[in-house]
């Protein structure tokens, strides 16, 4: 697993001023990590390189970014967004999956799990934690 940070997003905006997604759902009760751009553009490079040129990656909405809460509203409100804007580090496997389109690579991080149970929340997301990449959906 190889290191790197990002930084905390609490109820990330689909457009500036709006947690509605295109389904009518909301980003109300979300936590992303964004990652560094480079970094995205990189590892869909090396996605890229991987599936021989033939395949490639659609950025995601919100960039390279980790979900660690994705619509769960947590017990613990009173601490929801106390730590945004922080930094945080996460160490990834730079080897992408994919999942019904969606290119991940999979990720470890005790102080992401740390914060979900500080809200309230289990321990452990499901899907497990995973920095998004990439779509193939396009």
């Amino acid at each position: 697993m190889i290191a790197t940070t990002g930084t905390l997003r609490y109820s990330p905006e689909i457009r500036p001023g709006s947690t509605t997604r295109r389904d009518g759902g909301s980003t109300r009760w979300w936590l992303i990590v964004d990652a560094d751009p480079e970094l995205g553009r990189y590892l869909r490079y090396l996605y890229t390189i991987a599936e021989r040129r033939i395949r490639t990656l659609q950025a995601p909405l919100w960039g390279p970014h980790v979900s660690v809460i994705r619509g769960e509203e947590p017990a613990a409100q009173d601490a929801w967004g106390a730590l945004d804007g922080t930094t945080i580090e996460f160490h990834y496997d730079p080897v992408a999956r994919e999942t019904d389109g969606y290119v991940w690579c999979p990720v470890d991080c005790d102080a992401m799990l740390d914060l979900r149970e500080r809200l309230g929340l289990a321990r452990e997301p499901s899907p497990a934690l995973h920095l998004t990449i990439g779509n193939a959906r396009y």
